[in-house]
């Protein structure tokens, strides 16, 4: 008798398939993901910045308010804080409090992957999920920022959960009230009141297509907002208990842009942004533009690609009326771009995949090539005219040979290898290969070359030396030029609150630090004080930092 139906042996190489693919997608990510969370100090800004706040919450116990060294800062919700602060706590003894922090923005950055590639699974057909994580993994703009320090890696994730739950919705399920709540919920304790009316906005216009009127989509609206309450609602109300003016600084700073909103900031900034994400968001950003190209008899049709162009098109307004303007700020526009490349990746023509294969082997195995080159006569001298070169831009860096980041660079250069033996016939394939090729760039500066980079970007051999400069006995220290990371750092390396100076008369402290770039005459703080010591990151020749002391003692300046 004839069997119908898939004979088994193709089923079973079907699942297989699915799973190899699978567990490849993981191995990617974890190739991407962890190079670089630990192994160096806090670099500065927003690295520093950021342990700042958790170096604080753990010193002083307050996990409540956000401060850098004993001066509160409502610029961030405290929620990337507690999670960091919660991560060094547990594996102290195990990292350095700095490293168990950083790992903060790895969970952020992967729970992000897990729920976009939910969303592109439920939003563009089952076995596009994978596609959407390799588009964003493979975006230029997240490698750095998704291995800092730094709440907007929360504030990814919270979009990120909110497009998932929007995506739900689409299909009528009500849980996707629950996900949009938490996302939205999560987002707002790290970043302040930005991300409620982004997602506010999307949700209001939405239902302008007759596809999102319905009544699971606006229960799943009500849904969501008793799913955020407890976000919203429990930690302003218990810092407006212990001081009704933090709430108030923490709606005035965290909303800073809302405030200051004004469309006369348009101009600038949508050509701010338009440009930084010509190279930001590849390859995310072609992709998606194919795919609006191809499929715009569509695009008002279908729920699949109005969530990402309402969405995408609210973070850009929103982002375009406010004064600030950073490449942190962007992050939010990737999620879009990764669904609307992952919709249309299949269709991409076969010169336009091999264009994007061959330009990603290209660019980053030359990238690799250098960089394995350059690390070699770094350990070993030859050439001697580069490798001296190589140590003249981070004087005093000594190489030493280390079995384990060496294993781990060779072991990311086989698995970019692995890919090559293919051909480029898809989309798919060559946006694998890219994302690889920007790994195995990431791995190798991570591993080689981080001992390098973080002899340059430290602040411990310089703050540790300036401490050891302090004298036996002072009343306090004052400071000018100190940025929040270097008051940061000074606090976490040194031991030092260093009192911010306006005015020179009159002032109190009998040290005072400077920081000033050597290139333009400084004077401050006047006649009457000797030096210390003067000190700074080797090879930096724009930031030096000076300590001096009143040689008369505070009585005779008065």
């Amino acid at each position: 008798m004839r069997q119908t139906g898939t004979p088994v042996s193709a089923t079973g190489r079907a699942e297989q398939s699915e799973a190899s693919k699978l567990i490849l997608l993981l191995l990617l990510t974890c190739a991407w993901l962890l190079p670089g969370l630990v192994g160096h100090d806090p670099w500065k800004p927003r690295d520093a910045v950021t342990f700042g706040v958790v170096h604080h919450m753990l010193i002083s116990g307050d996990w409540l308010v956000p401060a850098i060294a004993g001066e509160t800062t409502f610029e961030h919700g405290p929620f990337y804080y507690w999670v960091a602060a919660l991560l060094a706590r547990l594996l102290a003894g195990w990292l350095p409090l700095h490293d168990a922090a950083r790992l903060a923005s790895g969970l952020f950055v992967a729970a992000s992957f897990l729920a976009l590639g939910y969303a592109g699974r439920l939003l563009m057909g089952p076995g596009l999920g994978r596609p959407t994580v390799v588009v964003l993994l493979g975006c230029v703009g997240l490698i750095t920022n998704g291995h800092e320090m730094q709440p907007d890696t929360a504030v990814l994730a919270g979009y990120a959960l909110a497009l998932a739950g929007f995506a739900l919705l689409a299909q009528g399920r009500l849980s996707g009230g629950v996900l949009l709540g938490q996302g939205l919920g999560m987002a707002f304790l790290a970043s302040g009141p930005t991300p409620v009316v982004v997602l506010g906005l999307t949700a209001l216009l939405l239902p302008f297509f007759p596809q999102w009127r319905s009544r699971t989509y606006g229960r799943g609206l009500v849904l969501a907002g008793f799913a955020s309450l407890p976000w919203l609602a429990i930690w302003p109300a218990l810092i407006a208990r212990r001081a009704p003016e933090w709430l108030h600084r923490f709606w005035q700073e965290s909303g800073r842009g809302l405030i200051e909103f004004s469309f006369g900031h348009f101009p600038g900034q949508l050509a701010y942004y338009a440009e930084l994400l010509t190279w930001f968001a590849w390859p995310a950003l072609p992709l998606a533009v194919w795919t609006l190209l191809g499929y715009r008899r569509k695009l008002l049709v279908e729920p699949r690609y109005q969530l990402p162009l309402v969405f995408f098109g609210v973070v850009l307004g929103v982002l375009s009326g406010m004064p600030q303007r950073s490449d942190t700020l962007a992050l939010p526009l990737l999620l879009p771009l990764a669904l609307l490349a992952a919709a249309g990746i299949d269709t991409l023509r076969r010169g336009a995949a091999n264009a994007l294969g061959w330009f990603g082997i290209m660019g980053f195995g030359a990238a690799a090539l250098f960089l394995w080159v350059a690390w070699l006569a770094l350990m070993t001298g030859v050439p001697a005219r580069f490798a001296s070169h190589l140590l003249e831009l981070v004087p005093g860096y000594v190489p030493r040979f280390s079995w384990t980041p060496f294993l781990v660079a060779l072991l990311l250069t086989f698995f970019w290898l692995l890919p090559l033996r293919r051909s480029f016939r898809s989309g798919r394939r060559a946006a694998v290969n890219w994302a690889a090729g920007i790994t195995l760039f990431w791995g190798l500066l991570a591993t080689l070359w981080l001992p390098w980079l973080d002899h340059g970007r430290s602040y411990a051999r310089p703050f540790l030396d300036l401490k050891a400069h302090l004298p036996a006995h002072y009343t306090c220290i004052a400071g000018a030029g100190l940025s929040d990371a270097h008051r940061a750092l000074l606090y976490y390396y040194a031991g030092l609150r260093v009192r911010r100076v306006e005015d020179f008369e009159g002032m109190e402290c009998d040290l005072f630090l400077l920081q000033w770039n050597p290139r333009t005459p400084e004077t401050r703080p006047g006649p009457g004080w000797v030096r210390l010591w003067e000190g700074g990151r080797p090879g930096e020749k724009r930031e030096r930092f000076r300590l001096l002391r009143f040689e008369g003692g505070i009585n005779e300046r008065s």
